[in-house]
């Protein structure tokens, strides 16, 4: 972990660069941060490391609601605690201090857990087969490979493994434009409509989120039924055979032929060509 100063400084904002965050500031909580801190003051300094190189001297490592609110006050200054870290510690802890907030969407969650696998993957390369037993351990693992990194990333933000193997899986496959696209949408806070979009290429996973942030489809597979031109089943319609279509796909396929003699249909392979 980056080593942190126990006493916070009060630093001018004009000197806190803020960059590359991976969750862009929520205006609605800012606004009811600054009212907060105008009654009670800011009770959590936030954190910000030095600058070696760049215009301003410290760059943000946490707390950018926080930074944020204050220059809504009109404030100049504010508290920090000075971390230390390179760039990868830094931009780790940055992830680790926003995957333990509860009220993250589940777009902000996958993304949290894929960047942070990213930067793991980074910092311990060897992780990624299999792991080198004499490497330093990440977050207590027992090992440095990315087995240890799920069951320790688990523990920490108290999900099981399986969900944060999923949750970094989805934020892999979701293309980073596509989701900034689907921020405050239908499905930003469906973790079955994210994994269902992640499981598209760029192009058609692009077509598909820009139908969803247009509010012209509410899911999914809405929207890949209005890019196919097919008509719209009724929702009640639409679950009736979604339920039948599943349950037949489950079937063995002499289940399967069984089923269709008994609705008096014939079996797919020996029914007539329809032109």
């Amino acid at each position: 972990m980056s080593a942190k100063l126990s006493i916070p400084q009060m630093i001018p904002l004009a000197e806190i660069e803020v960059a590359d965050r991976v969750r862009p500031a929520d205006m609605g909580a800012v606004e009811a941060l600054a009212r907060d801190i105008e009654e009670r003051g800011l009770r959590v300094p936030i954190e910000v490391a030095g600058q070696l190189r760049g215009e301003k001297k410290y760059r943000l490592v946490s707390g950018l609601h926080r930074t944020t609110a204050h220059e809504i006050l009109g404030v100049t200054e504010i508290a920090a605690f000075i971390v230390q870290g390179n760039q990868l510690e830094l931009k780790r802890d940055e992830l680790l201090e926003n995957l333990t907030r509860s009220e993250l969407s589940k777009l902000e969650r996958v993304q949290f857990v894929a960047e942070l696998k990213r930067v793991y993957l980074e910092m311990h390369p060897e992780a990624a087969h299999g792991g080198d037993r004499r490497s330093a351990d990440f977050q207590d693992a027992n090992d440095c490979n990315l087995k240890s990194w799920y069951a320790s990333v688990a523990s920490r933000s108290q999900r099981s493994v399986r969900a944060i193997q999923l949750e970094a899986q989805i934020g892999e496959r979701l293309n980073p434009e596509v989701a900034n696209l689907l921020r405050g949408t239908a499905i930003a806070d469906n973790q079955k409509e994210l994994e269902a979009l992640s499981r598209y290429g760029g192009g058609i996973q692009r077509a598909l989120a820009e139908k969803i942030a247009a509010g012209e489809a509410r899911s999914v597979s809405n929207a890949s039924r209005i890019l196919s031109d097919a008509p719209e089943q009724p929702p009640e319609e639409k679950d009736a055979v979604a339920k039948l279509a599943n349950a037949f796909a489950r079937l063995s396929a002499r289940d399967q032929t069984r089923f269709l003699e008994q609705i008096g249909a014939q079996p797919v392979d020996d029914a007539e060509e329809v032109v």
